[in-house]
C-alpha cells in the first residue's frame, strides 16, 4: 500500500476499510465534491427542484437499508416498504397526539425509528429462528407488506382512530379533527428553543442531506468493523460461519433490525416531507423499486447502492415529464443494465478502473530497469 493509502487508513480508520468501495484520495475528494455540490444546490435550484431533491435523498435511506441486509448479509427482503410505512404511520400518529401537549415532534421522530425496529425484531425472530432463508424470506416480507397495506386500506371507518389520529383508509392518515387536515412537519424542541423543518423548505433539505451523510458514514464504519466481517461470512457461507461458533441467526436478526431502523427513518422523513402517508406506500411497486435501485447500482457496496437510488430517481422524474412512454424507456434501461452489468453499474465501473490501474502498475513494474548487484 502506498503512503497516501496508509495515511488515509490512519486518519479515517473504519471509514476507509476494505469492505467498501473507494479507499483512495480521489474517492474522498470526489465524495466531498458531491456533498459540497448538494449543499450548494439550493443556491441554484428552484423551490420545486429542492422539494424533489429532498425526496431523492429520502430514497437514499431506503437503498442503504436494503444494501446492508441484502448486499452484505445476503438476505433479500422484498418488504422494506413495510418498515418505511410503519415508520411513517408511527411518526404521524404520535405527532398528532403529542404535538399540542409537547409543542414538538421529538418523541414522534424517535417512535418512527423505534417502532419499525420492534416490528422487525418480532418478524425477524420468527423468520430467522425458524431457519427460513432465501426466496422464502423475500416472499414472506412482501406478503407482510401487502397484508399491512390491505388492512390500512380498510380503515376509512371513523372508528379507526388512535387517540386524535384518524387512519383514514385510502385518504391517508390525518388528525381526527377536520380543523387541521395535515400531518405536522418536523418540529424539534429543546427547552424554549423550537426549530421547525417544513418539508418544502431549504432547512428540511439540509436536515435530510446531513442525516443521509451521517447514516452513510456510520454504515461504512459498521461494515468495515468486525461486525461487517460477520455479515459477509453469513452471506458467503452461513454454515461455515456457524461452525466457527458465531450465532448466524442472531447476526441476521440484528442487521434486520438495523435495516428496519433506517427504513423507518426514511418513512418518518417522507411523512414529514409531504405531511402525508398513504396505504399505497406498502405496495408491490414500492418494494420492488428499492430492489431495482440497489441491484442496478451494485448491491454489495453502500456507495454503489446510494448512487443507483439517487440517479434512478432523478431519471424517473425526467422520464415522467416525457409522457406515456416513460415506463417503457425505464424498463428498457433496467433490463439492459441487468444483462450487461449483473453486479451493478457502479460496481462494474469500479472493477474496470481497478483492473486497469493494476495492469498499468504491473506494466510499469515490468519496464523498470533491473538493478544488478556489483
Amino acid at each position: 500500500m502506498n503512503s497516501k493509502g496508509s495515511a488515509l487508513d490512519k486518519y479515517l480508520g473504519l471509514l476507509n476499510g476494505p469492505q467498501t468501495m473507494g479507499r483512495g484520495l480521489p474517492f474522498w475528494l470526489g465524495f466531498l465534491a458531491i456533498v459540497a455540490a448538494l449543499a450548494l444546490g439550493p443556491e441554484f435550484l428552484s423551490r420545486y427542484q429542492i422539494i424533489n431533491f429532498s425526496n431523492f435523498l429520502i430514497s437514499g435511506f431506503m437503498a442503504l437499508s436494503l444494501c446492508l441486509i441484502w448486499g452484505y448479509c445476503g438476505v433479500l427482503s422484498l418488504g422494506q416498504a413495510a418498515f418505511f410505512g410503519v415508520g411513517g404511520y408511527a411518526y404521524g400518529v404520535v405527532a398528532i397526539n403529542l404535538l399540542n401537549a409537547h409543542g414538538n415532534t421529538d418523541i414522534a421522530f424517535i417512535a418512527g425509528i423505534i417502532i419499525p425496529v420492534v416490528f422487525a425484531a418480532i418478524v425477524g425472530g420468527i423468520m430467522f429462528y425458524a431457519r427460513l432463508r432465501g426466496v422464502y424470506i423475500a416472499i414472506l416480507m412482501l406478503v407482510i407488506s401487502l397484508v399491512i397495506g390491505t388492512f390500512m386500506r380498510q380503515t376509512a371507518d371513523p372508528d379507526y382512530t388512535i387517540g386524535a389520529a384518524y387512519l383514514g383508509g385510502m385518504n391517508g392518515l390525518r388528525p381526527d379533527s377536520p380543523d387541521d387536515p395535515l400531518l405536522p412537519s418536523l418540529i424539534f424542541g429543546f427547552g424554549q428553543t423550537i426549530q421547525e423543518f417544513d418539508g418544502r423548505s431549504v432547512s428540511f433539505y439540509y436536515l435530510t442531506l446531513g442525516l443521509l451523510v451521517a447514516v452513510y458514514l456510520g454504515l461504512r464504519c459498521l461494515v468495515n468493523s468486525s461486525y461487517g466481517y460477520f455479515l459477509v461470512g453469513c452471506r458467503e457461507d452461513p454454515e461455515r460461519t456457524e461452525t466457527f461458533g458465531y450465532d448466524v441467526r442472531r447476526i441476521q436478526l440484528s442487521v434486520f433490525c438495523i435495516s428496519a431502523a433506517i427504513a423507518g427513518l426514511a418513512g418518518t422523513l417522507y411523512t414529514a416531507w409531504g405531511t402525508y402517508i398513504h396505504p399505497d406506500g406498502f405496495g408491490v411497486a414500492q418494494n420492488i423499486l428499492v430492489v431495482i435501485w440497489v441491484a442496478v447500482g451494485g448491491r454489495k457496496d453502500l456507495s454503489a447502492a446510494l448512487i443507483g437510488a439517487l440517479v434512478l430517481e432523478w431519471v424517473s422524474l425526467r422520464l415522467a415529464s416525457e409522457g406515456e412512454y416513460a415506463l417503457l424507456v425505464m424498463g428498457a434501461i433496467l433490463v439492459s443494465v441487468m444483462l450487461l452489468a449483473p453486479t451493478g453499474v457502479v460496481t462494474t465501473i469500479s472493477d474496470v478502473i481497478e483492473r486497469l490501474r493494476t495492469n498499468r502498475a504491473q506494466a510499469e513494474g515490468a519496464k523498470a530497469p533491473e538493478i544488478r548487484k556489483p
